[in-house]
């Protein structure tokens, strides 16, 4: 039936009819656009709709009559219902979309897209709608990007999420979380799709060529809005029912180990991370030069972590622009052994921690680097200060290569005298009387790991009192020492002391053995007792043994750290093995990447490998008895 009044959307609709009948995705994709600027046929389109259909009107039962015609008849009615009410409301955006009101915008195109992801759904025809779908989740996912980076557009409606019935103790779902949650939706259609061989041994086929065009699109959004955990279901999901990712396009393959890399380093999977990321950059097109810088920022990230550093050929690439300038200092502090710089580079206040913080790399590297700055600090301290062996006695029997822990103590404290600023430094034992004073002396938690002091501790450096005031007597005898006149304060400034009030708190009443000097303190250390710092150091050289970053045996008695078995090879590479080559030795044994789908393997003539002997039936009809020829 032809209305007169609307010939434009009659010919739409004409050539919407024909190209469903053909099953032409593409080509209905093209048809079916809303980002403006539109061509000039859809202006005139959309004057024929306020015209004939205006909003909340009866005549839009009307439409969707119309539309009801696009899907082809059978002999059972059509059991593509979700399809005409698509395009009911693709004729209802087009008509009330406000551009200037983009939060509108955004709900009434998620609405469309949640549509047209239930015709996804139709067993017949729902590939049609397939590259629309793709299509419809880019526009979403833009524009919600768009407004997570303007947050003065949706100020009010986080308002009113803020009224006074609001449960804070519920996470609150920003618009690029929810645009993820519509675009998954898309992507259990496609992955769920039957058509086709399933699994490892199926191809793409029907809606399964979408599977990762909407997986990658969803992990962007997902990044964005920080909530990778959501992303787990999904790479399970991809492992148990997706064809292997080598039957997909390049630029397909590329973006989804980019993303799997990403969310492997962000789990603290480097390993598999660095699997994926060396994947992803070697596949990547030469030419794409910002994708590329944008993978080798976590591919170098990752194989510094396990103690792989990049070398200056790889940083002299076009795709590595800027990056030496980000990587190479920290390189060289880790191979340097102070520790205290390499927190002070990444530390809150650095110039440096802004970018490494905006690619989310910030916490991983200094977290799991620190302990290879800790292995350099003890292999230049065993160098320069070590038992190496008698090299005339190679024969005889003598004690293996060894160090001394106390000079690695003596390494660390004189790292600390040179940060005095950042890390305060203990000053009761021996080795402090070589160094410039701090006035931090406590000797209680960490010696290495320097912490504003706790409020509710403060008085475990206080002198031990009795509750009560002190000894009137006491005040008559110290009274010059306890309440002079005026004193200097931190700052170095005179301050008088007219009440003549207590300067350092109540003191302890018994001073009877301090007569000269009522401030000192009781020297209660066992001589053979090691010190707080020499525990601390202990424990970093047992955390390094047991990742196999250093191979030896630890005693404590007279603290060392020994290195057996080291004629062969030399007491350096058998104590300090390589970091990067001991990790891959270990992680090695399983090559396998969790999300990735990798082919099963085959055997030789090209047959598929057996996965398991049970269930196998074996005919023993023509077989001979044994012993007979």
């Amino acid at each position: 039936m032809a209305f007169p009044n609307t010939p434009v959307l009659d010919t739409f609709i004409s050539s919407l009819s024909e190209i469903v009948r053909d099953r032409d995705g593409a080509k209905l994709q093209d048809f079916l656009q809303i980002e403006p600027p539109l061509p000039d046929v859809y202006t005139q389109m959309v004057d024929e709709l306020r015209r004939k259909y205006p909003n909340e009107s009866p005549k839009e039962a009307e439409l969707l009559r119309r539309c009801e015609g696009l899907v082809p008849k059978s002999k059972g009615g059509s059991t593509w219902t979700a399809f005409p009410t698509f395009m009911k409301l693709y004729f209802c955006f087009l008509r009330d979309a406000n551009v200037e009101n983009l939060l509108e915008t955004y709900d009434m195109l998620k609405v469309l897209l949640n549509q047209c992801v239930m015709a996804l759904g139709d067993s017949q025809f729902g590939i049609v709608v397939l590259p629309t779908v793709l299509y419809l989740s880019k526009v979403l996912a833009k524009l919600a990007m768009g407004l997570d980076r303007r947050p003065e557009l949706i100020a009010h409606l986080l308002r009113l999420e803020g009224g006074p019935d609001q449960d804070e103790s519920t996470e609150k779902v920003t618009l690029v979380e929810k645009s993820a949650n519509v675009v998954r939706e898309a992507f259990i259609k496609c992955l769920t799709d039957r058509s086709g061989t399933p699994g490892v041994h199926g191809k793409p086929e029907g809606k399964r060529v979408g599977i990762y065009l909407m997986a990658n699109l969803c992990l962007k959004l997902l990044f964005q809005c920080g909530k990778l955990r959501n992303a787990e279901q999904m790479f399970a999901s991809i492992t148990a029912q997706s064809p292997p990712l080598k039957h997909f396009p390049a630029s397909q393959r590329v973006t989804y180990l980019y993303y799997l890399g990403r969310y492997l380093f962000s789990n603290n999977l480097f390993f598999p991370a660095q699997i994926a990321l060396q994947s992803a950059y070697d596949q990547c097109h030469h030419q794409a030069i910002n994708q590329k810088r944008l993978i080798l920022t976590y591919l170098i990230s990752c194989n510094i972590i396990m103690g792989r550093f990049p070398s200056l050929q790889l940083l002299q690439k076009p795709e590595a622009e800027g990056l030496a300038d980000k990587f190479i200092p920290l390189c060289q502090l880790i191979a340097r052994g102070d520790y205290i710089a390499f927190r002070d580079h990444l530390t809150v206040n650095s110039p440096a921690t802004e970018w490494f913080a905006r690619k989310g790399i910030l916490l991983p590297l200094r977290n799991r680097c620190e302990i290879l700055v800790w292995r350099s600090l003890a292999r230049k301290v065993f160098i320069h200060g070590g038992f190496h062996g008698d090299p005339q006695g190679q024969a005889q029997r003598g004690p293996p290569p060894f160090l001394y822990l106390t000079k690695l103590e003596a390494a660390v404290r004189w790292l600390q005298s040179q940060h005095p600023s950042s890390h305060p430094l203990p000053t009761t034992t021996p080795f402090a009387s070589s160094i410039p004073p701090h006035t931090n002396k406590s000797q209680y938690g960490s010696q290495i790991v320097s912490i504003a002091p706790d409020p509710d501790f403060v008085s475990l450096d206080a002198p031990v009192t009795n509750g009560s005031g002190p000894d009137p007597s006491l005040l008559s005898k110290y009274a010059d020492y306890l309440c002079p006149d005026g004193f200097f304060d931190a700052t170095g400034q005179w301050q008088t002391n007219p009440t003549k009030t207590l300067i350092d708190g109540t003191p302890d009443s018994d001073y009877s053995q301090y007569e000269l000097n009522p401030y000192a303190e009781t020297a209660d250390q066992e001589p053979d007792k090691p010190s707080p710092l020499m525990r601390e150091i202990e424990s970093i050289l047992a955390s390094l043994l047991t990742q196999g970053l250093m191979r030896g045996y630890l005693t404590h008695r007279n603290p060392r750290f020994a290195i057996p078995g080291a004629r062969l090879r030399g007491a350096l590479p058998t104590g300090f093995p390589n970091v990067w080559q001991t990790i891959y030795a270990r992680e090695s044994e399983d090559m396998g990447v969790p999300g990735w789908v990798q082919p099963p393997p085959t055997m030789m003539g090209g047959t598929p490998a057996a996965l398991g002997g049970g269930g196998r039936v074996v005919n023993l009809s023509g077989a001979r008895p044994v012993g007979v020829q």
